[in-house]
């Protein structure tokens, strides 16, 4: 109670009222009580102005040079190396379906049969007559071999024959027109018709895709055009929900550039031995560059992405020792070519040997005191 010592004189002395010396004593302590607070406040803020955060432990490495090949990015579609919609050569009702939507043929394998009837009765009636003009021939000939008859007469007999014939030949091939076959290997689509349906000439029946190969054709940018060579190699990724590159080769060149667009075509050529691909599809291609060159490399991991660009952060010494480095990270915009398994190929914005980030960048901003562990 000495702090308050020098008050007692003061009351025995003062005329105040009990009211006042009681006001004067809740100032003091209120004038206390603020005081205190404040030094507090006073020595955080003297101890936030020294404090220094643990560093945060990044694991880092150095972007290297590496040869690596380069590709262009492409897209394209998929397509069939033969494709047709099989049809009627000539009109008729169908009398057998040789096969089911989706099936897989071989050449020459029976699609459809048509019905014969008719053309079966006019065939045996062409025949008897070619018959017929055989032996008026053949008896005409004898005759004239032995000076019976005249050279014009042996000339009608041989006509007739040669229209007979002609004439059985025709119903023929109308009778072999009404058994349609695939014309090469591949699977059919949809059936379109139905038994007994009656088929005029062209009437669609079934389509027929060669699925194995497959072409994909692309529109390839004209500044590309000295990078493209027969058999280069492309990897093609289609939407098929499967994680799946199929491997292919360009097997032409268009012979001109669009002028409207200034894009050439190419055609590419891949397996299909599953048959997993189907024409018409898109793809996403990437067509590999023959020349490799030095490029600066850095894993995927290392890269950040915002929307004012993609970074990395670098890792700097700032000490004058080497036996107490003093690290800290800094953030730095790059320009990235492409990506590659873990690698991303850098065009910009850092060095060979410069220390990058490779986990740990959320805790970091710039100038962020860190630790490779």
């Amino acid at each position: 109670m000495k702090l308050f010592s020098w008050v007692k004189p003061l009351y025995k002395k003062s005329t105040r009222t009990p009211m006042s010396k009681m006001l004067t004593f809740v100032f003091l302590f209120f004038a206390l009580i603020v005081g205190i607070d404040g030094g507090k406040k006073l020595i955080v803020l003297c101890y936030m102005s020294h404090y220094q955060p643990p560093p945060i432990a990044v694991s880092a490495t150095k972007a290297t040079e590496k040869m690596w090949q380069h590709y262009m990015t492409a897209v394209g579609t998929l397509t069939a190396m033969n494709g047709v919609d099989l049809s009627a050569p000539v009109s008729g009702i169908v009398k057998e379906i040789r096969f089911n939507s989706g099936q897989v043929v071989k050449k020459n394998d029976v699609i459809v049969l048509l019905d014969i009837d008719m053309e079966q009765a006019a065939l045996k009636s062409a025949q008897a007559k070619l018959a017929l003009a055989k032996m008026n021939y053949d008896r005409e000939k004898k005759l004239f071999d032995r000076h019976v008859t005249s050279q014009a007469l042996l000339d009608t007999r041989y006509a007739e024959l040669l229209e007979a014939q002609g004439n059985a030949e025709s119903i023929q091939a109308q009778i072999s027109q009404k058994t349609i076959t695939a014309p090469f290997d591949g699977r059919l689509g949809i059936r379109q018709i139905d038994l007994g349906q009656y088929l005029s000439p062209g009437a669609p029946i079934v389509t027929l895709q060669a699925m194995n190969p497959l072409y994909v054709m692309l529109n390839v940018p004209e500044k590309y055009l000295s990078q493209l060579y027969l058999n280069q190699e492309i990897d093609v990724s289609v939407d098929s929900g499967k994680d799946k590159t199929v491997k292919g080769k360009v097997t032409a060149i268009n012979s001109k550039v669009d002028p409207a667009t200034r894009n050439i075509l190419v055609q590419a050529t891949l397996p299909n031995d599953q048959y997993e691909l189907y024409p018409g599809m898109f793809a996403a291609v990437k067509i590999w560059f023959r020349e490799k060159k030095n490029a600066l490399l850095v894993p995927q991991t290392a890269i950040s992405y915002s929307l004012s660009g993609d970074y990395v952060f670098v890792v700097k010494d700032e000490s004058k020792s080497k036996k107490h480095p003093d690290l800290h990270v800094y953030r730095q915009y790059v320009t990235v070519n492409d990506q590659r398994g873990a690698q991303a190929s850098i065009l910009s914005g850092i060095h060979s040997d410069d220390l990058i980030v490779i986990s740990g960048q959320l805790k970091l901003q710039n100038g962020t005191k860190v630790v490779i562990d």
